[in-house]
């Protein structure tokens, strides 16, 4: 597959470390509308397409910040993009979902009009900014063809599903005999595996906070995060730290993303998925348009672009799960063969806060 070179866009990258912004002295709207809901709609329906197109190329640009996937599948997603849409341009940056959430919530602070749209793992940032009326209500085309369980992530149309992530065990080859890999979770903290595991980190990555909330409900943050702890972990900041950790031999194994994993094992990297027998975690990335973005049409005809069969079969051959039916990954099992674990929008939004703080205290990081 082309690669695409990064100088074809412009990345822009956090400097510091925050978990949770509570916007503390700062008013979510002008006027205090903080306790009500912004319900604007665009004058052009989602349907109609070429108006839609029209009203984003006079825009002409599209800023994209999104914890999703890795900087080259966001490079991929804005040249598709562009390709389909001539005549607008595309920013995208990838990062961590503290990282990206403390950028958007500086650019409010200052008053900063700079990002159109928003995807995040941790669910709770995006429940934060609807409920101070910080999203722009927008129903996409397409939004029907979502699976059932994940179609109404919001039902009133602040943000919609923009990722589903497996993550799972994943193994290097040439470190680890399969017959000595963990087959499960609860198999990951035997003794055994000390000064052999990477992940991220629990008050950085959503997907890892995310995976914490799911071991502490299934077995118990002492019985599992402190002794996966004496294990001696080495922590990334991201979960996409785990894979270069693994190919380089450091460790032999990590708590990483299906898509990551089976990617690297397809370009040739000694690398192998362990599905664990008490469920894979699956994270449910939300992504929205924030109410104050430069390009709202644009944002509008993105939010559409992301629910095309389009997109889902440019994902899925990064073996990354498609958001609409009809579309699969050869050689990974689906999210229901894999008897997901779903943390749920309500736990994720009140445990995180408490997770991020245990974490810091058992980690350091």
């Amino acid at each position: 597959m082309k690669k695409i070179s990064r100088r074809k866009f412009i990345v822009i990258t956090g400097t510091s470390s925050v978990s949770l912004i509570a916007l503390k002295g700062c008013t979510a709207n002008p006027g205090n509308q903080s306790a009500s809901l912004v319900t604007e709609q665009s004058p052009i329906s989602p349907s109609d397409e070429k108006a839609l197109y029209e009203a984003a190329k006079k825009e002409g640009k599209l800023v994209l910040y999104t914890v999703f996937f890795t900087q080259e599948i966001v490079n991929e997603i804005g040249a598709a993009f562009t390709a389909k849409y001539p005549g607008i341009t595309f920013e995208g940056t990838r990062n961590a979902a503290a990282t990206l959430f403390q950028k958007i919530n500086q650019e409010i602070q200052a008053g900063l009009r700079v990002t159109d749209v928003f995807g995040t793992t941790d669910i709770s940032q995006m429940m934060q900014l609807k409920e101070q009326g910080r999203l722009l209500q927008y129903e996409p085309l397409g939004k029907a063809n979502i699976p059932e369980p994940y179609r109404n992530l919001d039902p009133d149309n602040f943000y919609q599903v923009g990722a589903l992530i497996p993550i799972v065990i994943a193994y290097n080859t040439q470190k680890l005999p399969a017959a000595n890999v963990p087959r499960s979770w609860k198999d990951l903290v035997q003794a055994q595996y000390r000064d052999q595991i990477a992940t991220g980190s629990g008050a950085a990555s959503g997907q890892v906070g995310t995976w914490a909330i799911a071991m502490q409900q299934k077995y118990g943050w002492d019985e599992y995060i402190v002794r996966f702890n004496q294990l001696n972990p080495k922590l990334g900041r991201s979960i996409n730290d785990v894979i270069p950790v693994l190919v380089s031999g450091e460790r032999a194994i990590g708590i990483a993303t299906l898509g990551q994993t089976l990617t690297r094992k397809a370009q040739g990297d000694p690398l192998e998925v362990v599905y664990p027998t008490d469920g894979a975690v699956v994270v449910v990335g939300p992504i929205g348009i924030l109410r104050d973005a430069p390009h709202p049409n644009a944002a509008r005809l993105f939010m559409n672009f992301l629910l095309t069969k389009e997109y889902s079969e440019l994902i899925a051959k990064y073996y990354e799960q498609p958001l609409i039916a009809g579309v699969s990954i050869p050689g990974a099992k689906t999210l229901k063969d894999m008897q997901a674990t779903v943390p749920t929008a309500a736990e994720i939004q009140r445990d995180i806060p408490e997770v991020i703080r245990k974490w810091r205290n058992e980690f350091g990081a």
